[in-house]
């Protein structure tokens, strides 16, 4: 299945908003864009934020003021495959292009009229979106793999929040 394109829902992660000063943890990044960090997917929403894919009870350790738990709140998709920016490009207004959304890119858009987040691994994309919208997105990205070839994959859990194939992001 390494030329397919498949569309699966992670489960089984954790989330924590991170908000306050640059320095509340080393290493997050400041600008859009993603980091592996403590066995962690740490995500800028925007300036000040973040958002932290984790797994359960592995909560990044800063104080209660800057964390909230965001449990069960999103829904978390990955698209892969090689045609997935193909795909993605009918569904969102930024540009994809390797060149310019690169393996550590992320961004908060709109999908199929869903806010999101995206960010780029190496073997596709990953979305997050408010759970009550996931189904709502999942179709949109059904459609639009109509013609590509989609296979759509059962639930997976993930035992680690890090991209799937070893791929690491970066603050770029």
């Amino acid at each position: 299945m390494a030329d397919a394109l498949t569309l699966r829902e992670v489960t089984g992660l954790d989330l924590t908003a991170l908000h306050g000063p640059p320095d509340l943890l080393p290493g997050l990044p400041q600008k859009p864009g993603w980091v592996a960090r403590d066995g962690a997917t740490v995500i800028w929403t925007a300036p000040r934020q973040w958002l932290v894919l984790h797994a359960p009870g592995a909560a990044p350790q800063v104080a209660e003021a800057h964390r909230t738990p965001l449990h069960g709140s999103r829904c978390i998709l990955e698209l892969a495959g090689p045609r997935a920016a193909e795909l993605l490009a009918t569904l969102l207004p930024i540009d994809l292009h390797p060149r310019a959304f690169p393996p550590g890119a992320a961004a908060a858009t709109l999908g199929a009229h869903v806010p999101l987040l995206v960010w780029r691994v190496e073997a596709g994309f990953r979305l997050a979106c408010y759970r009550s919208y996931g189904q709502s997105l999942s179709q949109a990205l059904v459609a639009a793999g109509r013609g590509r070839g989609l296979v759509v994959l059962a639930p997976t859990p993930s035992p680690n929040p890090l991209p799937p194939a070893g791929g690491e992001g970066s603050a770029g």
